[in-house]
């Protein structure tokens, strides 16, 4: 006598497979959650106007409800730390200090041969300038943003590490 598997009907796999997509759907939007604060969280650097013409800003914007602390905003292309925060509630402008100097975008000179008009030499800003956070929400998680948006949780090892060691020693590493 030959033993048959019994694989079930095709309601009871649809049943598990309606099952298996709704947890991942499930789990992916706690993820969503989690980063919902971060996301609320942004920083640019813009133009001075008016009397402060000539002169740039670091804007750093919350806009939750709670409030983001640890900020610091850092240059994308150095890594350069230009300004941080111990938190916010809003939003923050002040201008920023690149190497303790003031800031100013690179600008490239292109020239450009025109057969009609001759020579045209111009000076463009090459790129924005980009920056990107790194913050502590408040529930204590701790997220990084890049310069493309890309919101990434960072978990980090705090205070000191006890290691044991052979002959019965004891040192913080």
């Amino acid at each position: 006598m030959a033993s048959r598997i019994e694989w079930g009907s095709v309601p009871t796999w649809v049943g598990a497979l309606s099952f298996f997509v709704g947890a991942l759907s499930f789990v992916g939007g706690q993820q969503d959650k989690r980063r919902e604060h971060a996301s609320k969280v942004g920083a640019w650097i813009a133009d001075g106007i008016g009397e402060h013409k000539g002169k740039y800003f670091i804007v750093v914007t919350n806009a939750g409800t709670v409030p983001t602390f640890e900020i610091k905003v850092k240059d994308a292309e150095s890594g350069e730390t230009l300004l941080e925060l111990p938190e916010l509630l809003g939003t923050v402008r002040k201008e920023v200090k690149k190497n303790g100097q003031s800031w100013h975008p690179v600008k490239k000179e292109i020239t450009v041969f025109e057969p009609q008009h001759g020579v045209i030499s111009v000076k463009i800003v090459v790129g924005e300038p980009a920056v990107c956070l790194e913050l502590r929400d408040a529930l204590g998680r701790e997220w990084e943003i890049d310069e493309n948006r890309r919101i990434k949780r960072v978990k980090r090892r705090k205070g000191a590490v006890l290691s044991f060691r052979r002959g019965g020693k004891v040192g913080a590493t």
